[in-house]
């Protein structure tokens, strides 16, 4: 049969208060009713949990945590009872849980652990960017740990994570970061033969992303750049969309601009990232043609 999770909450909370009550010839001392409440609380998380009623899972392990760092001085203890609070409030209370997490996180960078910190930071920057929609918090969590999973030689899931930094910064407008995050991981992938076919797809992401910025010139400098860095490069359809591309923005031709994504997309499907980005650019020569007309 399941506990009763309120009669846990409160069998906790009388736990707690005989254990600031002073000193007693019974029931043991002050520091193991502090370790029982704890106890206690935990319990009652699980079986909110068990219930269903996240919310109340949520607050029961932050009592838990609180009982753990304040009064047991279990470091270690709270932070793994705050991802459990994150855990529960991840689906229905997105910010509760961005902040409980954020305390677990803190824990383990002062102790070193990046590693761990990273995996909470990247869980993070998922809710953030999909649960709230924030996509500029999103952004400095993945960087975060992004950099946390550099610095502990996991390059791989680094790179994943430049990847979101780099299609977040853009649909933010932040053009320049995100190319320097798509060259930042191409580089890294021109040489692994795990990773070298997808190349293409971050120096195209990263030429679209420079064409956004309405330098043609940097944009053709870049192109050449990317053929020098993987010289088959230039035999690509990416390739060849960006040089045709650059030459619709150039002339301010937005038919043709449009004809070579419809050959394109026929071929290679673009996902809402590019669409979004290449609209952006399509609109630009709409504008440029109306400041001449």
């Amino acid at each position: 049969m399941a506990q009763d999770p309120r009669g846990l909450i409160q069998k906790a909370e009388k736990t707690l208060q005989s254990a600031g009550g002073g000193f007693s010839f019974f029931g043991g001392g002050k520091e193991d009713k502090y370790q029982n409440a704890a106890d206690l609380y935990v319990q009652a998380g699980n079986a909110f949990k068990l219930d269903q009623q996240n919310k109340e899972a949520g607050m029961a392990f932050e009592k838990a945590a609180s009982v753990f760092r304040d009064k047991l001085n279990e470091l270690d203890d709270a932070a793994n009872v705050m991802i459990d609070a994150f855990k529960v409030y991840r689906k229905d209370y997105p910010e509760d849980a961005v902040r409980c997490v954020e305390v677990a996180i803190r824990h383990y960078t002062s102790k070193g652990n990046f590693r761990r910190a990273a995996s909470h930071k990247e869980a993070q920057g998922e809710v953030l960017e999909t649960g709230i929609g924030d996509r500029k918090r999103a952004l400095e969590a993945y960087q975060a740990a992004a950099q946390w999973y550099e610095g502990d030689n996991a390059s791989a899931i680094a790179n994943k994570l430049w990847l979101k930094v780099a299609d977040i910064a853009a649909l933010e407008g932040d053009y320049y970061r995100a190319i320097e995050n798509y060259e930042k991981v191409a580089d890294a992938s021109v040489n692994n033969n795990l990773m070298r076919y997808s190349v293409k797809e971050y120096f195209l992401k990263a030429g679209i992303s420079v064409l956004a910025t309405k330098d043609l010139v940097s944009t053709r400098r870049n192109l050449d750049r990317y053929r020098e860095k993987d010289p088959s490069f230039g035999a690509t359809r990416e390739y060849q969309l960006l040089m045709d591309l650059t030459e619709a923005v150039e002339a301010g031709n937005q038919e043709g601009f449009t004809e070579k994504l419809y050959a394109f997309d026929q071929m290679s499907r673009l996902d809402k990232w590019k669409t979004e980005i290449l609209v952006r650019i399509k609109n630009q020569i709409e504008e440029a043609d109306n400041e001449f007309s």
